[in-house]
């Protein structure tokens, strides 16, 4: 009876065993398989890159990041006075008064009495402030609608204060690789 009972025992732990082996045999697979998938992925992505990078190299006007300027109205500072359509503008808040609030407009002027805000940040000098990038991209909501739209002087203002307004302009160049990024949208 205990002979019976041991090898029921050992017939079930090995029946465990082999079940628990064919499930790890499957999940590993799966996990290649996933890898393969990822490395297929970084390779195409990885090509793209490079492609973009020889056609930059290759056309008239190729891509080159501007050297940094830091130009700033009291403790705003954004890294140039000139970006293209692609590139992130730094805005770097060093140390705010605490009692200074207010809100950045970032906005394209189209002429003396007329402009267009694009993104509106507030700030409160009584609280920690992070430096940030910001994107300008083309905007159905906001009726920006291509890159003509985005193109050209814009402005920081700094409503709720007394500091000037930042200016700097986005020039009419895409950064190699982003150009269905501006698509018109509108």
């Amino acid at each position: 009876m205990e002979q019976k009972i041991i090898i029921l025992i050992s017939v079930s732990i090995t029946i465990a065993i082999v079940g628990f082996s064919i499930t790890q045999i499957g999940i590993i697979n799966e996990e290649s398989k996933s890898h393969i998938e990822e490395s297929d992925q970084i390779s195409s992505m990885l090509q793209k890159i490079k492609e973009d990078k020889m056609k930059n190299e290759n056309s008239e006007n190729p891509y080159k990041p501007a050297p940094k300027e830091w130009i700033n109205s009291g403790p705003f500072f954004i890294d140039r006075s000139e970006y293209v359509l692609g590139e992130k503008i730094f805005i770097n808040i060093d140390a705010v008064d605490e009692n200074t609030k207010g809100t950045m407009i970032f906005s394209k002027p189209y002429n003396n009495t007329h402009y267009k805000n694009y993104k509106e940040i507030h700030f409160d000098g009584s609280k920690k402030q992070n430096n940030f990038y910001l994107s300008i991209y083309p905007n159905e909501f906001k009726k920006i609608c291509t890159t003509d739209d985005l193109v050209g002087e814009w402005e920081i203002i700094f409503a709720g204060t007394n500091f000037e307004k930042l200016k700097f302009q986005v020039k009419d160049q895409i950064i190699p690789g982003m150009e269905d990024q501006f698509d018109p949208v509108c």
